[in-house]
């Protein structure tokens, strides 16, 4: 093989924006995580930083009570692994608006709001956010 030969592996999930899908998203990952025999720790952090970023998106993204869908995309690049969740939520980049969490205040001091994306940040290797065609795109990445 020659110096391109690059292994590359996808699956898409596409889910209502219900916390009870939380469990669907986390079986996915886990059988794709063990297809492509990634280590525990890297699942781990990738389970508890998309768990994070889903409940967000079901949490804040829409105003309404309607279902929408929530696209997300795990893929595999060589010794990475890449989530990528899109919606149509209100235009929000995680990581330039969320509010700044203050961990030098008490719980009740410190408001909602910035847990999540700051565990994210701190558990895989990168986060990338776009806007494209009305849709939310963060996408997370974790070399193993």
């Amino acid at each position: 093989m020659g110096k391109d030969s690059r292994m590359q592996v996808s699956r898409t999930l596409i889910v209502p924006n219900r916390m009870e899908e939380i469990h669907t998203i986390a079986v996915a990952l886990e059988e794709f995580c063990e297809q492509q025999n990634f280590p525990a720790e890297a699942l781990f952090h990738t389970q508890l930083s998309l768990e994070e970023i889903f409940t967000n998106v079901v949490s804040y993204a829409h105003d309404d009570d309607q279902e929408h869908e929530v696209e997300i995309i795990f893929s595999r690049e060589d010794e990475t692994i890449t989530v990528e969740i899109l919606d149509d939520g209100h235009p929000f980049n995680p990581l330039e608006e969320a509010p700044e969490l203050n961990v030098e205040s008490s719980l009740e001091d410190r408001g909602i709001g910035g847990a999540g994306i700051r565990l994210a940040k701190q558990l895989m290797t990168e986060l990338r956010y776009q806007r494209n065609s009305a849709r939310n795109h963060l996408t997370m990445i974790k070399k193993i």
